[in-house]
């Protein structure tokens, strides 16, 4: 990590290219319009679970991200209303939207049923409004693992700093009962001295963080990101949860091509 920090660093203050290519579609941030791209890095965050076997992973993703059609590791969605100049885009994605967890990944975990990973169908209203960009979505889950829906609003604006775009988000988001239920609840018969049964409700959750994106050259960009969430009470409450207070950090480099 020392490593990383120090290869960071250095990049940020000998950076030749210029920022300018950072930009919101459907909720997400992404550069390079056009191009296809690899990407490798690392992220660390707090305990979800408590008992969390493992709270720093190595990334990698890759995919396209086009005009109107984006594809990668996190989803696919295809922008159907709207063009970068219009005020309203909308578009249709397909992502996961829990991402499930093993007995053996926390020592709460224990004895209990393991929980399957979501596929989400879904759409997205992103609203230019020359400040910033709202993006708000509603999705289902299609494949029957929580059965139940997400919704939520993000607000992103995008600062051209000349060498680096730096990205500050905050947003909320709603979980429905099922989804609650399914992730942080505890069935009678996974119930134990230490670990009490309990029935999940549709609860908010809220974030805040940033993303800092870095072209070192027309091809390699660099991206550090921060965030922050605050999870509501039903899910906190849970025996399970470790904390309502959640963090994540994370660094990447990602080759556009």
């Amino acid at each position: 990590m020392k490593k990383l920090a120090l290869f960071i660093a250095a990049s940020l203050l000998s950076s030749q290219a210029f920022a300018g290519d950072t930009y919101i579609r459907n909720g997400n941030i992404y550069t390079n319009e056009g191009a296809g791209f690899v990407e490798a890095g690392v992220v660390t965050g707090s305990e979800l679970y408590k008992g969390q076997d493992k709270t720093t992973a190595v990334v990698l993703n890759g995919g396209y991200h086009g005009e109107d059609f984006n594809i990668d590791l996190g989803g696919i969605n295809y922008r159907f209303i709207g063009t970068d100049n219009d005020l309203v885009n909308m578009s249709a994605y397909f992502t996961a939207g829990g991402t499930g967890y093993d007995a053996d990944d926390a020592d709460v975990l224990k004895g209990m049923k393991d929980r399957k990973m979501s596929g989400d169908l879904g759409l997205n209203a992103d609203f230019h409004l020359g400040l910033g960009t709202v993006s708000t979505f509603l999705q289902h889950d299609v494949t029957g693992a929580y059965k139940g829906f997400i919704g939520g609003a993000k607000y992103f604006h995008v600062m051209n700093l000349g060498v680096a775009d730096f990205v500050p988000f905050a947003g909320v988001s709603y979980l429905s009962k099922d989804f609650v239920d399914y992730y942080y609840g505890v069935k009678a018969s996974e119930a134990t001295s230490t670990r009490k049964a309990y029935k999940g409700d549709s609860d908010f959750a809220f974030n805040v963080g940033y993303k800092l994106v870095v072209p070192v050259t027309d091809s390699i960009d660099i991206t550090q990101s921060t965030a922050y969430t605050r999870l509501g009470s039903k899910i906190s409450d849970s025996p399970i949860v470790d904390s309502a207070n959640q963090w994540v950090v994370g660094a990447t480099v990602a080759y556009h091509f």
